[in-house]
């Protein structure tokens, strides 16, 4: 059966930093594709492809049904990603990115989709008795996540592990930190942030001495996955759960590295602001079941993605990294602020 005939892939966020890119990606490889998102940051990030993909302009809190239509596959990506926003306010957190991934699960089990693969993070291994040099925490590890952003993401994975049976296979991705270029952009990405300081300021600021710890994957890797997750056996990856990163990157180092990459790349000297060390959000995840279940191989390396996102300021001199809108903190504040806004939060 042809990837068009076997049905749709669901997508929610499918306008977003990560949903961008996959929804790109999914349509290069064949697969119908239907997007599931609030549009709360535009539509910018799909015009080109909006001819070729369905778009259900819609909020995860009241999916339509029609939206699961000839459904074969969900990938869950939509709801707050960042924990300054998830701390804005709480209960709509939870609402979103707990809540609304049970109702959504519901549904999908009801109408027989298996596939159901969620957007997870790696950062519900951060507590308070975190050690400043963390162990390498495995899928197995007990973990009570603190923030609102990790602790509605734990209650969404113990839904999700709640509903497995034969007929119902999640699959939960534990992400690391992301970067590189999406459509979407992202500049409150660690990396991202770095690239944009070292191209318009050659100084680049390192909080809590560098001493922090992230797992990291680029962008155009982690799509690779979640399509991957589309074509292993669900006996392989399903009712189960993975920490995808490609390597674990004390901040300090990451910032040296990316200093050395342009000065061998670029002859150009960087210079390193180390503040003071201070209690910041500091984790490592082993990823040795991630790899060898998916046989992952990075395909991408950080002189790749830094260079892509250097060359958009390079061609688009009027291009503003800045604007509110590359931040998701900033601009839901804004958002929250309209009438729109406050409509939105009122949902609950």
């Amino acid at each position: 059966m042809s990837k068009s005939e076997s049905g749709v892939v669901l997508v929610t966020g499918g306008a977003g930093y990560i949903g961008s890119v996959l929804v790109r990606k999914l349509l290069d490889r064949g697969y119908r594709v239907r997007i599931v998102d609030r549009l709360i940051f535009g539509d910018k990030s799909i015009k080109e492809i909006r001819k070729n993909i369905d778009l259900i302009i819609a909020d995860i809190r009241n999916i339509p049904l029609k939206a699961l239509k000839d459904v074969f596959a969900i990938i869950h990506l939509a709801g707050f990603s960042t924990d300054p926003t998830s701390q804005y306010d709480p209960r709509l957190t939870d609402m979103i990115n707990h809540i609304a991934t049970e109702n959504l699960a519901k549904m999908a089990r009801s109408l027989g989709i298996k596939r159901f693969i969620y957007a997870s993070t790696c950062s519900v291994y951060f507590t308070l008795n975190t050690p400043l040099d963390p162990p390498f925490y495995k899928e197995t590890e007990h973990v009570n996540p603190i923030s609102s952003y990790s602790f509605t993401k734990r209650c969404s994975e113990q839904v999700l592990w709640a509903m497995t049976n034969n007929d119902f296979q999640p699959t939960i991705l534990r992400k690391g930190t992301l970067y590189g270029l999406s459509p979407r952009m992202r500049y409150d990405l660690v990396f991202n942030s770095f690239t944009k300081d070292a191209y318009f300021k050659k100084l680049l600021t390192v909080d809590a001495a560098g001493e922090i710890w992230r797992p990291m994957i680029d962008i155009a890797d982690m799509v690779e996955v979640y399509v991957k997750c589309l074509e292993l056996p669900l006996s392989k990856i399903g009712g189960k759960i993975f920490n995808v990163a490609d390597k674990n990157w004390k901040i300090g180092d990451l910032a040296r590295e990316i200093k050395e990459i342009i000065k061998k790349e670029k002859s150009m000297k960087i210079k390193l602001d180390i503040k003071p060390f201070g209690v910041a959000r500091n984790y490592k995840a082993d990823n040795s079941l991630f790899v060898k279940t998916f046989d992952f191989k990075p395909k991408r390396t950080l002189s790749d993605a830094l260079f892509e996102i250097w060359d958009v300021f390079k061609k688009n001199p009027r291009y503003n990294p800045q604007k509110t809108i590359y931040y998701g903190d900033l601009w839901y504040q804004k958002f929250f602020k309209t009438g729109e806004g406050k409509q939105f939060k009122k949902h609950v």
